[in-house]
């Protein structure tokens, strides 16, 4: 990874090319050059202290990374957990990549470009990693321990300010490429940067193209087919929504249905219901044999597709003021596809996951063996003779229709104008920065291939027109006759008709004008008495607009609703470092500082956040420090206001299920609760789940109130004398958060249920279910719920010696060496006082992982690497380690324990002549293969994709000219 630490005592530089730290700070109008703002801190400092442990990526570090999206950079960095990646297919949403610091979720990591807030992609106030112009970072600070007094909300976790280069002078072009060893996945990606410099201008251009391509879960051999646990082992499990239309029958109606042999022996595991073949005829429906593979149509990588524009500027009216200005255009499209719609065929307006099928007996729309096998079981379908039948909880996949595809075009535009200076006040030189920001994001979806319930519904009401067609008896929306019982009964103009383009966008808006001021106040004997102040004023707005499909409701429950919001916030802040001592017997450096920040938020209203620091170094080389974090996250637009939808959710198990055909291990308290909330008790002995998944109700919550966290973190920095070209560092930190903005997932939520054995708690009235006792829908709106707690030790090493000559290229060569781990002792979640805290750090399954895409979080990462550097020759070897995976404690799972997961990279670099260099590399050198735990646990790739390594062996290659 190539990241050196910032400490609190000194910088740790290592010397090789890569691992130097660029010494240079965003300049300010007659300053020094050694004067450096560190993330973590508004106070301009020479002696490069601070009390917070920050953690450096260099731009080498993602120039020689072979990666084209920042984010896969970033998160190797075991600082990071999994998040949303362009390895996440439909959990990544509209394709916003996102950085997790220490499992606590994006909206807790703070994203800062030269210290200020960059543009956000949604409503969440979520920045796309992919947006910020990687061609310009001169180097990227991870604070962790909590940052919310210094930047403000979202700094719980800490954050990540990526520094540009704004001094940059002449003419650089790099064009790279890369693919892997199985020939897909290619990335390319071009750089253009020019700049010059006078005594009182700059100018820095850059512009960046960037290619990343799909490939599926057909191209690797341990994602080509879901997999399941039935009886003990890991077997073919896939959708129980397919071609043909799915009916899920009660035991009672299974033994009294008419016409269709429900015992056909051979191949059949079990029979839970029927399905219709190509010709209409009802057939028996078979678990797991009859079920569909959906994986061939997943994507395992998202294609990728991005152009940026950025220009920054700066031009000094005086020898004290500065005048300068950002701005940054990002264009960039994504998608993700998934096998064709599965849904639930309902009628709107009629009860939950009930279609109405009218005039069944003499609907021309309908095959003859479908109106017969309607006639013949008329008393399970249609009970009130009132000739519509009533199909409950039944499953279809539109095969016909074509694949799900979904289109995302993001243009993002951020400008900011400033002021900054100095001046002589009081007892030394005094910095100030004034700024004014405009933020604007706009994201344009499409979506292909998804089914229209109110159109289905159009099309199944039939009739013969006077011509002798068969047409539908309500003619709008130019509809068509549909038939969906029977596999291949759509036709293709049916198809075209009940899935329309379902076109939407939203945009995203902020406002900032700030000043800060920072300087000296008075001298002490041990050293200048520090000091910043400031305020800032921020206003964010939302709009989106979904499709005029979904503002009629066409979709039922998983329809779409506008939403708009707006945030506002003013703030004043301050910081102060106090040095107390030093060049003492045994007290070489003794300070303290604190930083403080009230917000008036016209959501939450005033809020106060606050931390205190310190740092001792007995001698020079040898230094501890520590802080202490009280800080707050208000709670976004999209948590406020967003609209409650019902959205189907793949790998969720239900509690109510046998366990197994031979086994069941259900208690009988279990069974009589499941009996108690819906399913029918003649069942229960033999119930199973015939979806892979299920539907789940999410939304904002307009009366979420802020989260509240204490942060601690305590550590030391080493630098013996005796061993020249060694630093150590230890950080241990603690985040403890209240009134956390969750919700609990839907396998928290039964699980829960399944724990109270009562009817009547929280968590078992939110699981509502159907006549037949499957579920219709897991309730999980979000509220201030939750405790969340995380802990851990970080430790890192670095090492540089000089090589003897018979090991040089031209006399002189280096060897550097570094490690970087990270044990996370606890990562928790209580979502309610009645159940204790769910500790997730090295565990799945549980609650901790789902097929919703909860990530998993490893309890231990480590980096190491090896660097030899000789004139124009640079190597590196480095190795990723994803600690030891466990199953949740009391959960028994066919995956079982997970070993350690080792990835090794190779890259090299040659300057070869003048201004060219040529570099290249190998990624997951040994095409290490990710660990499979089945879809029930992480989602339809059977392995967690944000978190292993799912490419395999990869190759790049590139070049850059320097004029």
């Amino acid at each position: 990874m190539g990241s050196t630490l910032l400490t609190t005592g000194a910088l740790l530089l290592v010397a090789t090319p890569s691992f130097a730290q660029t010494e240079e700070a965003a300049p300010q109008a007659g300053g020094s050059g050694e004067e450096i703002v560190i993330t973590g801190s508004r106070l301009v400092r020479t002696d490069l202290t601070a009390p917070s442990p920050t953690t450096v990526m260099s731009s080498e570090d993602i120039a020689l990374s072979g990666n084209v999206s920042l984010e896969k950079t970033l998160n190797e960095f075991p600082q990071l957990a999994a998040g949303n990646t362009s390895s996440a297919n439909i959990g990544g949403g509209s394709g916003i990549l996102t950085a997790n610091l220490r499992g606590l979720g994006s909206t807790r990591t703070l994203v800062l470009v030269n210290g200020r807030r960059f543009v956000a992609a949604s409503s969440a106030g979520e920045v796309d990693l992919a947006s910020i112009p990687d061609a310009l970072i001169k180097r990227a600070e991870i604070i962790t321990g909590g940052a919310s007094a210094v930047y403000g909300s979202d700094a719980i976790a800490g954050a990540v300010n990526f520094i540009l280069n704004d001094t940059f002078e002449g003419l650089t072009m790099t064009a790279q490429t890369g693919i892997t060893q199985y020939g897909d996945a290619a990335s390319h990606k071009i750089d253009f940067t020019w700049g010059t410099q006078s005594d009182r201008s700059g100018v820095v251009l850059a512009a960046t193209w960037a290619k990343q391509d799909q490939f599926d879960q057909s191209d690797r051999s341990w994602s080509r087919i879901p997999l399941g646990e039935v009886n003990g082992a890991l077997v073919y499990a896939g959708s129980g929504n397919v071609p043909g239309t799915r009916v899920g029958l009660t035991a009672a109606q299974r033994a009294s249905i008419v016409g269709v042999n429900m015992n056909p022996g051979g191949n059949c595991t079990s029979v839970t219901g029927i399905t219709f073949d190509s010709s209409g005829t009802p057939q028996a429906y078979c678990a797991p044999e009859s079920t569909y593979n959906y994986a061939p149509y997943m994507l395992l990588q998202r294609p990728q597709d991005r152009i940026s524009l950025s220009a920054l500027a700066h031009y000094d009216v005086t020898d004290r003021i500065q005048l300068y200005g950002e701005t940054y255009y990002v264009n960039a499209r994504n998608e993700y596809r998934l096998a064709p719609d599965a849904f639930t065929p309902v009628t709107p307006g009629a009860p939950s996951q009930t279609l109405l099928v009218p005039q069944y007996a003499t609907n021309p729309g309908l095959s003859p063996s479908v109106r017969n096998f309607f006639i013949n079981n008329a008393a399970i379908f249609d009970a009130d003779g009132d000739g519509t039948a009533a199909v409950v909880g039944s499953g279809r996949r539109a095969e016909e229709v074509g694949t799900r595809d979904a289109f995302f075009e993001r243009n993002s535009l951020a400008v900011t104008l400033g002021a900054r200076g100095d001046m002589d006040l009081g007892a030394g030189k005094w910095n100030w920065d004034t700024f004014f920001q405009y933020h604007r994001n706009r994201t344009d979806s499409r979506y292909e291939g998804v089914v229209s319930q109110s159109r289905l519904s159009l099309g199944l009401n039939t009739m013969i027109n006077s011509s002798g067609q068969v047409v539908c008896q309500t003619q709008t929306l130019g509809c068509v006759p549909v038939n969906i019982f029977g596999e291949g009964a759509i036709s293709p103009e049916a198809a075209a008709f009940i899935s329309p383009s379902r076109v939407s966008h939203d945009t995203f808006e902020r406002y900032v004008a700030g000043g800060s001021l920072s300087g000296v106040l008075f001298n002490l004997p041990a050293g200048p008495v520090s000091m910043a102040l400031g305020a800032e004023y921020r206003e964010d707005r939302y709009n989106f607009v979904p499709s005029p499909q979904d503002i009629a409701g066409e979709y039922g429950p998983s329809s779409q609703s506008p939403l708009s919001g707006k945030i506002d916030v003013k703030e004043v802040f301050g910081e102060l470092r106090v040095p107390l001592l030093s060049d003492m017997p045994f007290i070489d450096t003794l300070a303290i500082e604190g930083a403080a920040r009230y917000s008036d938020y016209s959501t939450v209203g005033g809020v106060f956040t606050w931390k205190l620091g310190g740092e001792y170094a007995p001698v020079h080389w040898f230094r501890f420090r520590g802080a202490y974090n009280q800080a707050i996250r208000a709670p976004n637009i999209a948590e406020l206001y967003g609209a409650r939808t019902i959205g189907y959710v793949n790998g969720a198990v239900d509690f109510c299920a046998r366990t197994s055909s031979t086994n069941d291990t259900r208690s009988a308290e279990l069974k009589a609760l499941c009996v108690a909330t819906g399913v029918p008790a003649g069942d229960i002995n033999t119930f199973e789940q015939q979806a892979l998944g299920m539907n789940q109700e999410s939304g904002g919550n307009p009366n979420l109130r802020e989260e509240k966290s204490k942060t601690y973190t305590i550590g030391a920095v080493v630098s013996p004398p005796f061993l020249p070209g060694l630093n150590l560092t230890v950080d241990y930190w603690n985040v403890e958060i209240e009134d956390a903005i969750t919700s609990i997932n839907n396998a928290q939520t039964m699980a829960e249920c399944a724990a109270s054995l009562s009817p009547s708690s929280v968590a078992c009235q939110n699981v509502l279910r159907l006549p037949s006792g499957q579920i219709d829908y897991v309730r999980v709106a979000l509220s201030n719920i939750g405790a969340m707690k995380a802990s851990g030790l970080d430790v890192q090493a670095d090492y540089r010696m000089s090589l003897p000559s018979v090991l040089s290229l031209d006399g002189d060569a280096s060897l550097s060496l570094q490690a970087v781990g990270s044990w996370m002792f606890e990562r928790s979640l209580q979502t309610t006082s009645a159940s204790g805290p769910l500790d997730c750090a090295g565990h799945y399954a549980g609650g901790c992982s789902s097929g919703s895409g909860g990530f998993i979080i490893p309890d231990f990462k480590l980096n190491v690497s090896a660097r030899y550097a000789s004139g124009p020759v640079t190597l590196t070897m480095q190795g990723r380690m994803i600690g030891a995976i466990k199953p949740y404690s009391g959960v028994t799972t066919v995956a079982g324990d997970i070993d350690p997961v080792w990835y090794f990279d190779l890259t090299s670099n040659v300057d070869v002549t003048g201004g060219l260099s040529v570099f290249g590399g190998i990624n997951n050198l040994f095409n290490k293969k990710p660990p499979i735990f089945g879809t029930t646990y992480v989602g339809d790739a059977n392995t967690d994709v944000t978190l292993y390594d799912i490419m395999g062996r990869r190759f790049f290659i590139g070049a850059t000219m320097k004029f």
